[in-house]
Parts: structure tokens; sequence; C-alpha cells
């Protein structure tokens, strides 16, 4: 079995960096990558639940809605995503890698975001997209931070 590891980082060289840290830790190069605003192309001011840019791109990962919106935001502010996919037995080496990475604390940035007045209309149900019948996973907070997040499909 394996779960997507997702962290924020406010430089390419950070991102890149921390997907190399990935790579050392021994999670497949090809199943890390770094994303950014050329992926996520959007002219709405705000994420919306309408708006799956950068996630259509990203298609193995399932995160809970607060977290996609963060991480839209992220992006739309100039940050770039790092998503892994990561077997089982790596997921101790690639927690270890990204705890030593420079990403963005992602509950004290959503914080500074809210007290500089954005949000997201929450939905009614963090589990399921009913206009898209998507299914999201769920947050795994035995193996992840506030700098970086852990999903189990």
């Amino acid at each position: 079995m394996s779960r997507t590891i997702t962290a924020l980082f406010d430089t390419k060289a950070d991102a890149d960096a921390g997907a190399e840290r990935l790579r050392q830790a021994g999670v497949d190069a090809g199943h890390v990558s770094v994303h950014d605003q050329t992926t996520h192309k959007t002219d709405a001011a705000y994420s919306t639940d309408k708006d799956k840019g950068l996630w259509a791109s990203v298609k193995n990962v399932f995160v809970p809605t607060e977290d996609r919106h963060a991480y839209e935001e992220g992006i739309r502010r100039g940050g770039f995503l790092l998503t892994a996919d990561v077997d089982d037995d790596k997921t101790p080496a690639a927690v270890k890698a990204l705890e030593e990475a420079n990403s963005v604390d992602l509950d004290a940035r959503t914080q500074e975001w809210r007290q500089s007045g954005w949000d997201y209309a929450e939905p009614a149900d963090d589990l399921h997209d009913a206009d898209e019948g998507v299914l999201y996973g769920s947050r795994d907070l035995e193996q992840g931070g506030s700098r970086y997040r852990s999903y189990l499909p």
C-alpha cells in the first residue's frame, strides 16, 4: 500500500531540494512531483470546488477539502507544492527527509492568510464532492505534521 505525502515550499529551490531528499530516502523519482502556478492556472481570486486545475494534474492525490484549498492558495501566492506517492515501507524515511526540508508550516501560514481575509466556503461533507463524485482520502496524523502532510487513500 502507498500513501501520498505533500509539502508546500516558498521557493522552487527548496521544493526541488525536498524532492531530492525524498529520492535519496528511496522514494521512486517517478513518484515525486513539484507543482506551481504553471500547473495550476486559474483566473479566480480564490480557489473554488469547481476549480480542478491543479488536482486534475495530480490525479492520485486525495486530500481533504480544507488542505486542498490551502495548497491551492499557497500556489496562487507563488508557492510550490511537492507531492510524492510513497510505499508504506519507505514512509518513515520520507517523513524524516521532509522533517529536515525547508517547507512551510501550513497551519501557521493558513492562519496568517485567514487573518488577512482569506478563507474558503467549507462544504457540508468533507469526504465527498457531490458534484464530481470524488472521494477524498484522510489525513494520517501519525505520519504528518504542520510542515508536511500524509494522506491515506
